[in-house]
């Protein structure tokens, strides 16, 4: 008989990755906030600002993959910093509270988290143990693994993935550049020597995996690649892959200052992720090169 897993945030492409990848192993479960979607059997209804969560999702659930967030990339009022915080920590919360109250015990909580735990003005190499940032994004991040730590007390596996810019050419910042390269533009936004992290949606999904099935795998893990690059190099090896009579376009910081506001700061981000303790565990990213991203 297969486990169980449960999948929020179901609708984004790092969610529809790992379930492709775990569907022939494991039974997929997914939590939906429209009622009409939900059928009772693989998709269930859950309201997190009204606590509701149908408990057909969590019975005999083995593991949990909490993905939700509202994307941290619209805009910064004081409504959708709210959405951001209840779809994080809240969703986290009321998956615990359940658990708790039916005396379900997972093996495993993977959650989703955040580069921006060290801080969106902060720079330099981050590692995992460093200190986390001051800042609103920073603080809410880091409540964003408190509450998936909690799990802890059910004598669950917790791993928080702290996420780079993830690539695919399905979606995001990828698809969109590769788009406007085809067009003969490509915009860099802000300074173009600030470094890029990212990791491929692909190695993403098998770290999921491997955080089900090895034991090992416990705690906080910055998810980026080996490769260190800077925006401009960014942009110079799509365009030489992909489009080659494209024109690259720098906007200036002030500029980007006034078209995104304070959301700006994490344009111009200016850390670079170690990911000395991810090989550590052996995990070892398929894709390290650009190139070899281009290329598939």
């Amino acid at each position: 008989m297969k486990e169980i897993v449960l999948i929020t945030g179901a609708n984004g492409n790092l969610a529809k990755t790992v379930e492709k990848l775990l569907s022939e192993t494991y039974e997929i479960r997914s939590l939906t906030t429209n009622k009409k979607n939900a059928n009772g059997k693989s998709i269930f209804y859950w309201d997190i600002n009204k606590k509701h969560l149908d408990i057909d999702a969590l019975k005999e659930c083995k593991h949990i993959i909490h993905l939700c967030g509202y994307s941290i990339l619209k805009r910064w009022t004081e409504k959708n910093k709210q959405l951001m915080h209840e779809s994080r920590i809240g969703g986290a919360n009321l998956l615990f509270n359940k658990c708790q109250e039916l005396k379900i015990y997972p093996n495993t909580f993977i959650s989703a988290s955040a580069s921006g735990i060290y801080g969106i003005e902060s720079n330099g190499i981050k590692k995992e143990g460093d200190k986390i940032g001051s800042d609103w994004v920073a603080r809410m991040v880091y409540q964003w693994e408190i509450a998936a730590q909690k799990f802890k007390r059910l004598e669950s596996r917790v791993i928080n993935m702290r996420i780079s810019l993830l690539l695919s050419k399905e979606s995001g910042f990828l698809k969109y550049t590769l788009l406007s390269m085809r067009y003969g533009i490509g915009i860099i936004l802000g300074y173009k020597e600030h470094p890029i992290n990212w990791i491929h949606i692909n190695d993403a999904a098998r770290f999921v995996k491997e955080s089900i099935e090895n034991n090992a795998y416990q705690g906080s893990y910055n998810l980026a690649n080996e490769e260190k690059i800077s925006k401009y190099k960014f942009m110079k090896v799509i365009k030489m892959k992909a489009s080659p009579y494209s024109l690259i376009i720098t906007i200036p910081t002030y500029l980007t200052r006034i078209l995104f506001g304070k959301r700006s700061l994490i344009l111009n981000n200016k850390i670079i992720l170690s990911v000395k303790k991810l090989k550590e565990i052996g995990f070892i990213c398929k894709y390290n090169k650009l190139e070899d991203v281009l290329k598939n």
